[in-house]
């Protein structure tokens, strides 16, 4: 298997994509800078759903917790994507939490001012319906995978994901940068933090993966195609 690992400096966003470059830079006009730091909260879930967040740099991650307090992570996004814009466009609350996961910057976009651009510039409504289809597929995607598929099967699909999205290409193989704990692997995977250890270590056992501290490092991508099937 090869995987396409991208620039995500040049990710293109579907929203601004949809944009001539007057109209971008009118929209990226109207919306405010903003900077989390790792760690902070962007979103919050059941918060009102006043603006909308385009990143720039960094990674963010967005999950759900039940009642029992169960947490999933449903997607890890990047430069290129939007965070926030289903809320915004229903006039509602958050569904879900947002929080950096490492240093993140963006443009902030108020519903009133979005609404306003969206109404004179139709073709941005495209994008942003786009992009929620996008990752609509995503998460139905990794739903169907939690009832079908072996928890390591599962695991291998989520890296595959993270690596193709985050692997950096070095020699030997890829690094995972930023990393990712095991606890948010699981997550991800519906798995338990011990159980995504367990599937590490035989996983580094097989020359599949190894570990530089907290870093993963993706040494047969071929293997962990295998593994995902």
């Amino acid at each position: 298997m090869t995987l396409k690992f991208r620039d995500i400096a040049s990710r293109e966003s579907l929203i601004l994509g949809a944009l001539s470059a007057k109209e971008r830079a009118t929209l990226l006009g109207l919306s405010k800078p903003c900077h989390y730091h790792g760690g902070k909260v962007i979103f919050s879930k059941d918060s009102p759903g006043e603006t909308m967040m385009l990143i720039e740099t960094g990674r963010v991650e967005i999950s759900l917790t039940s009642a029992a307090g169960n947490r999933s992570i449903v997607a890890h996004l990047g430069p290129g994507d939007s965070v926030g814009e289903m809320a915004v466009l229903l006039g509602g609350d958050r569904t879900a939490d947002a929080v950096a996961t490492n240093d993140v910057t963006g443009r902030m976009l108020h519903r009133t001012v979005l609404m306003s651009f969206l109404t004179q510039h139709p073709r941005t409504t495209l994008g942003l319906i786009a992009d929620l289809c996008r990752k609509l597929q995503a998460t139905t995607a990794a739903l169907a995978d939690l009832s079908t598929a072996d928890g390591g099967t599962r695991l291998a699909k989520v890296l595959i994901g993270l690596f193709d999205r985050w692997g950096v290409e070095e020699p030997g193989g890829y690094r995972l940068t930023p990393s990712v704990s095991q606890s948010d692997l699981g997550d991800m995977a519906g798995l338990t933090r011990e159980t995504v250890n367990r599937q590490i270590r035989t996983w580094e056992s097989d020359g599949l993966l190894r570990r530089d501290g907290r870093e993963l490092i993706l040494t047969d991508p071929d293997l962990l195609a295998e593994k995902a099937q």
